[in-house]
């Protein structure tokens, strides 16, 4: 409670060799997600095709190389949960006083403004089952969690080869990340993007020349 009674109740019953601090501060180990983007809402992102339509709120992006387990999808949707609560101004201080009227609670209108994207080669079935994740009824490979959760899970073996996946299948492994780089170098150079992700590619390929390279 605000008064702290429970944890002086506990202090004084279980005085001796216990040791009870009352309202600690708990440091966590930092957290690392690979991408935090935050969009330019002057800038149109048309260009970038179905990566374009989940780039238009700030959204963390997570992209596995491999199909992750059920303890790395928790991880992802933990590191979005804090980004979000973290930023929530309906969170206050324990020595400040808040009153929210039933009345004004209920004009409060929920926004999505944080999203999280999680990008995988593929997925084992039980995982979506299991956080009830919805295909999406357009376009194979996209699942969505929840709405609460603001998640959506890009399957990139599952996408069409079209141009608008091209920018997400880039981001996959194996024949699909191949077929994808040779559909980028059939573009015109004057593509949006294209000369860039020729560049990227370019050192990445020699990042990975000068290292022991396996067949991945």
């Amino acid at each position: 409670s605000r008064f702290n009674w429970g944890t002086e109740y506990l202090k004084e019953i279980t005085h001796g060799d216990n040791r009870v601090m009352i309202s600690p501060e708990v440091i966590g180990e930092a957290e690392l997600v690979d991408i935090l983007f935050e969009p330019n809402s002057q800038k149109s992102r048309t260009s970038l095709g179905l990566l374009g339509e989940y780039l238009s709120v700030p959204c963390i992006i997570e992209i596995l190389r491999w199909a992750p387990n059920l303890w790395e999808l928790e991880d992802c949707l933990r590191h979005w949960l804090t980004w979000k609560s973290e930023a929530s101004k309906s969170i206050t201080s324990a020595n400040e006083t808040s009153v929210v009227t039933s009345e004004a609670s209920s004009d409060v209108t929920e926004e999505i403004d944080k999203t999280l994207l999680i990008i995988v080669p593929s997925i084992a079935s039980q995982h979506l089952q299991g956080f009830a994740a919805r295909p999406c009824m357009n376009i194979s490979g996209i699942y969505h969690f929840a709405p609460a959760f603001c998640t959506t899970i890009v399957v990139t073996s599952e996408l069409p080869q079209n141009a608008s996946t091209l920018w997400l299948r880039l981001l996959g492994r194996g024949p699909t990340q191949r077929a994808a780089i040779m559909e980028l170098i059939a573009l015109d150079d004057n593509h949006p993007h294209c000369t860039v992700v020729q560049q990227q590619l370019r050192e990445w390929y020699q990042l990975l020349s000068n290292s022991q390279m396996f067949n991945e």
